[in-house]
């Protein structure tokens, strides 16, 4: 399941791991300071204030915070990938944190998941499959047209 490298990581290969262990970490810091009550101004997705049309990742800070406070539910509401994602950057976080630990590179299943090109295309397709779903929903019902034409660009193209 876990396989251990018999040789040390390398200086380049910390470092990287160092990048990696601070990119994964960062959302779920923030996650964590945000449900604390910390609060940024700068959390506004540039996509969706520009067009007034959401992004594919539009909600996941949303679906974050569901998942600090624990409801599962609404994490999967706002964003059906935000757990996902969520999940996602604990494993990378408690992985990397362990190579750094023991020093030597940590192989196991999800590794050779992740490397796979089939997986990565279905995973694509998943997401943008989600995504035009989300966005035929929110058409119908007229709220991606109000938004647009609220938007920037809608008033400087209208």
């Amino acid at each position: 399941m876990f396989k251990l490298s018999p040789y040390p990581l390398s200086s380049h290969g910390k470092l990287v791991r160092w990048g990696l262990l601070g990119f994964s970490c960062t959302p779920l810091l923030g996650t964590y300071f945000y449900h604390q009550g910390y609060r940024g101004r700068f959390l506004v997705c540039p996509i969706g204030h520009l067009t007034g049309i959401p992004c594919p990742t539009c909600g996941m800070t949303r679906s974050f915070m569901a998942i600090a406070q624990g409801d599962l539910v609404q994490a999967v509401t706002e964003n059906l990938f935000g757990p996902v994602l969520f999940a996602s950057f604990v494993i990378v976080a408690v992985h990397i944190a362990l190579e750094l630990l023991t020093k030597r590179r940590i192989t196991s299943f999800y590794c050779h998941l992740v490397k796979q090109r089939k997986l990565q295309i279905i995973g694509l397709f998943a997401i943008l499959t989600y995504y035009i779903i989300r966005l035929y929903n929110i058409s119908q019902t007229g709220e991606m047209y109000l938004s647009f034409i609220n938007s920037p660009l809608g008033k400087l193209l209208f």
